[in-house]
């Protein structure tokens, strides 16, 4: 899966671009950032930083306010779109077609950046007789039920992905797997916790304060190199002889049919947003990591995603 750490050095994609096609447009009323997600979601705060950079930098010609349409997976939000608004998006874009839970997929909008992925994580608790990823595996080998996970908020999502993902090389029957859903993560970690499921699997940022507290412990990180801070010794599926990456990854979108000096306009003003310290910062304070894709290379990246998703999917019986 296309989730490798990459960034783009934005010197060359300023001299790639045409100026003079960059200049052909420019947002005439105030811009939008939609975000599929209630306030304080993952997405909303994305869309916030984002916000608030483009703000106090001046950076845009006109007006930037962040406005929330929750529901249908995100498909309400995506609907919404017009000329002169974006969107964050997620995996959901994908993976709700895929699934029949909405028909709006990637070549419904128009795909302007892929910005950062927050890689998955699999945790226990502290007292866990597993002590990695390979003492998992293993486990699974020997009964795919022995073992279950708890995550959320949907089959389907990059957490169950990623059990599929490590499940399949060994061998594994994916739909003979464990898994539990909540509507929020930490309802999974209290399962954890509680001694009811084994591992939580989540985005780094879930259990990130039970780890640092000693609650809980991580077996691996699904990152291709090792993460900062609570999670700088705990050693990648890779590093465990399991080849495996997996992300929640966040990308910006615009309406489908933009032209390509509105594309030029937004390949500049992300690639500029994505090299600003501003930009680093929030990426560092929320256990994020860069993955800046201009929009050529995000179609293509999408375009991967969903075969890939298409094939796992199927195999877990959830793809319709």
């Amino acid at each position: 899966m296309q989730t490798a750490l990459r960034f783009i050095a934005v010197a060359a994609l300023f001299f790639g671009l045409s100026a003079a096609h960059a200049a052909d447009w420019r947002p005439e009323k105030p811009v939008e950032i939609i975000s599929g997600v209630a306030a304080g979601g993952a997405l909303d705060i994305m869309a916030r930083a984002m916000q608030k950079i483009w703000q106090e930098k001046r950076a845009l010609s006109v007006p930037s306010t962040v406005v929330n349409r929750p529901g249908a997976g995100s498909s309400i939000a995506w609907t919404y779109l017009n000329a002169h608004y974006l969107s964050v998006t997620s995996a959901t874009l994908l993976t709700n077609s895929l699934t029949g839970g909405n028909a709006l997929n990637h070549n419904d909008v128009t795909p302007l950046a892929q910005m950062l992925s927050e890689y998955v994580v699999f945790a226990v608790r502290a007292d866990s007789p597993l002590k990695t990823g390979r003492d998992m595996v293993e486990r699974l080998k020997k009964d795919p039920a022995s073992l279950s996970f708890g995550l959320a908020t949907t089959l389907g999502n990059p957490s169950h992905i990623a059990i599929a993902q490590i499940a399949r090389p060994a061998g594994i029957d994916v739909r003979k797997l464990k898994v539990a859903v909540f509507t929020a993560s930490p309802q999974a970690m209290t399962g954890v916790l509680g001694g009811h499921l084994d591992i939580m699997v989540s985005n780094a940022s879930g259990p990130l304060a039970q780890i640092e507290g000693g609650q809980m412990r991580a077996l691996a990180v699904a990152a291709p190199k090792r993460l900062a801070a609570a999670y700088a010794t705990v050693p990648t599926l890779k590093e465990q002889g399991i080849n495996v990456v997996a992300a929640f990854w966040r990308g910006v979108i615009g309406p489908k049919g933009m032209t390509p000096a509105q594309i030029a306009y937004w390949d500049a003003e992300l690639a500029r947003l994505a090299a600003s310290d501003d930009w680093k910062k929030y990426l560092a304070d929320h256990q994020l990591e860069s993955d800046y894709r201009a929009s050529r290379e995000a179609k293509q990246f999408l375009e991967a995603e969903y075969a890939e998703y298409k094939t796992i999917l199927g195999e877990l019986g959830l793809a319709k």
